[in-house]
């Protein structure tokens, strides 16, 4: 899936997190990219770098959804030719017949080919 938040540096859409500091975190998109201007800050292989706001000529969230049988449903995860639904209404799991997983929730596994896959994209302030 392709959730997450995003910015645009230097023409490039990149992943970015932003920090308990609002600190932005650059992280690459291939290995090739990885310089001495890149760290490892927890010692997991997982690169970035600080980058000021101004930098960025974008900031923005992904959100991927279902359109599944006229609802908008949450993707929970993708396996294989099968996306996860998940929701919490019960009316709504009810009548699509989701099963329970939990005390609050409802999935189920359906075909990719049976939803149409909804990505919005919400603007960040910078």
């Amino acid at each position: 899936m392709i959730d997450g938040t995003y910015g645009v540096y230097k023409g490039e859409v990149h992943r970015i997190g932003i920090d308990e500091e609002d600190i932005i975190h650059l992280y690459p998109n291939s290995e090739s990219e990885i310089d001495d201007t890149y760290t490892d800050r927890y010692n997991l292989g997982s690169y970035s770098k600080a980058v000021d706001p101004s930098e960025l000529t974008e900031m923005f969230e992904l959100s991927s959804f279902a359109e599944y049988k006229g609802y908008k449903i949450s993707i929970a995860r993708e396996v294989g030719d099968e996306y996860e639904l998940w929701v919490a209404d019960h009316e709504i799991a009810k009548k699509l017949g989701f099963d329970r997983c939990d005390k609050y929730a409802y999935n189920m596994m359906v075909k990719k080919s049976d939803v149409e896959v909804i990505v919005e994209k919400t603007p960040l302030d910078r």
